[in-house]
């Protein structure tokens, strides 16, 4: 009788959603990246090529996470006025243990600190974030938040229209000079820090007038209704900042400084402060998608990323290459890419492999089109979960789990974000991106791509018999497999099950 009450009582709650309230209409103040003024201390030889090409923007690519940890430590150090971070997630390991050191020390030099989280995959906890968010310095803000009055499961089952809508851009910047943007979330998988795992990524440093643009951006997500202020969750404490750095390095302060050291001091880092490398320049357009989206039906959201990205791709003349993890084109997509192969565009797709995605049920959305692809000319290419065991001889090598996102359009047209080619990046998340239209930068995409994809991945062709194969050849050996390589039974299971379900739309 007892827990007939309890589950009546929970149903209601749940049918009133009074058990999913949000403080929506915390109080908060409004701020904006032009409050604090614009530090030109990227360096001195960067700002004299900067002024050098006027309109332009300085770019360098930072393919190694080790390089991408090191290249926001060093930028979080430099920091002057302001910081600015907008993440999809924040994981309380090394990795974010050691950004949010940072984060604070720069708020003790009196660095203004702003970070905009997405609610539902960080799992550093309100109390974790509340040492972060305790220093008069910094604010941290939410998007979308669960209700803290219920367990997490409780808000998507009766609040699924809400929560299911999240914020997934992924940006930085620093003093409105410079930053950071690509796929990269806050953990260490995106930083080659977890041994088990390795998120192959991707990330661009940017200098000059396209941060504007992105600081903007930021500004219009930050003083949204939808973020909502840490503070309204958890009471924001006297700052103590000895105590907060006790508690982050309490465990392993050791580890902490040895990655602080290793990811600061990589050599690809030292080269460039070195100038043995050199950025390049080009023009830069920034492209996001408002808070809105979030707010409306599914079917009346703008997409501005992705057709901006649409847009581009449809534009080839010759050949579009797209690299993205989870690919679920939906038959309309299925048919922009067939129609562009008609048309004699090359196509290419880079996506992970049933072994390697770490999401197999996403595989179900893009496994339907695979033989089409195929019959059209559109080419395949899946990653190949371990491909670092086979360059290294090392079996124990972690797994490769590509989550790089970007698309290179006739060898000039780059874009870089956050999107993936799914329906939930298209349709249902909010994304953020730059495009970069430069014949130089382009090839050199083009190439350095080309150049890897035979060691990491297996080309999908069609059999006589009118199956698949999946050839691996990285020079040095060839390998031809006949279904799904190495993928568990488990992972073929729930990917067909996946496949008989009407959930598409949610992939």
């Amino acid at each position: 009788m007892r827990i007939g009450r309890v589950l009546s009582s929970a149903l209601a709650c749940g049918l009133l959603f009074g058990c999913t309230n949000v403080p929506f209409d915390a109080p908060r103040e409004r701020s904006l990246s032009t409050d604090l003024p614009v530090s030109r201390h990227v360096g001195t030889q960067i700002q004299r090529e900067i002024a050098a090409h006027p309109g332009q923007s300085a770019l360098v690519p930072l393919v190694d996470g080790n390089d991408a940890l090191g290249a926001r430590l060093r930028i979080i150090d430099a920091a002057v006025h302001s910081i600015d971070m907008q993440y999809f997630l924040l994981k309380p390991d090394l990795a974010g243990a050691l950004i949010t050191l940072a984060l604070l020390e720069a708020a003790e030099r009196g660095v203004r600190v702003r970070v905009l989280l997405d609610d539902v995959f960080t799992t550093a906890s309100d109390r974790q974030l509340a040492l972060l968010d305790a220093h008069p310095d910094v604010d941290v803000r939410l998007v979308n938040p669960l209700s803290r009055n219920s367990m997490k499961v409780w808000n998507f089952l009766v609040d699924f229209g809400r929560v299911n809508r999240r914020m997934h851009n992924k940006s930085m910047t620093v003093d409105r000079s410079m930053g950071i943007v690509g796929g990269r979330n806050l953990a260490d998988e995106y930083y080659q820090v977890d041994a088990t795992a390795e998120f192959t990524d991707f990330d661009m440093f940017v200098a000059g007038p396209a941060v504007q643009d992105i600081a903007d951006q930021f500004d219009i997500y930050w003083n949204d209704p939808l973020s909502v202020p840490l503070g309204a969750f958890a009471a924001k404490e006297a700052p103590k900042l000895g105590q907060i750095q006790q508690d982050l390095e309490a465990r392993e302060a050791e580890a902490l400084a040895g990655l602080y050291r290793r990811a600061t001091n990589s050599r690809y880092l030292a080269d460039l402060r070195a100038g043995k490398h050199r950025p390049f320049f080009a023009d830069i357009r920034v492209s996001n998608d408002m808070p809105d989206k979030l707010k409306v039906p599914v079917a009346e959201g703008e997409r501005i990323l992705a057709q901006d990205l649409l847009n581009a791709m449809a534009g080839a003349r010759e050949e579009v290459l797209l690299v993205t993890p989870y690919f679920v084109p939906e038959d309309w997509g299925a048919r922009f890419f067939t129609d562009l192969a008609a048309r004699g565009v090359r196509v290419r797709i880079v996506t992970n492999s049933l072994a390697s995605t770490n999401h197999a049920y996403v595989h179900a959305g893009y496994k339907r089109h695979r033989k089409d692809f195929l019959a059209a000319g559109v080419e395949l290419y899946e990653i190949r979960a371990d491909a670092l065991a086979v360059s290294t001889g090392d079996d124990t090598a972690a797994k490769v789990t590509m989550h790089t996102k970007l698309a290179l359009v006739d060898g000039r047209k780059l874009f870089v974000g956050s999107l993936n080619f799914d329906p939930r990046s298209i349709k249902i998340n909010s994304e953020f991106g730059i495009f970069i239209d430069d014949p130089t930068l382009g090839g050199e995409f083009q190439r350095s791509l080309i150049k890897a994809l035979p060691p990491l991945t297996y080309v999908v062709r069609p059999t006589s018999a009118g199956n698949l194969a999946w050839v691996y050849d990285d020079g040095a050996r060839r390998e031809v497999e006949f279904s799904d390589p190495g993928a568990s039974a488990w992972r073929k299971f729930v990917a067909t099950l996946t496949g008989l379900l009407p959930v598409e739309g949610q992939l």
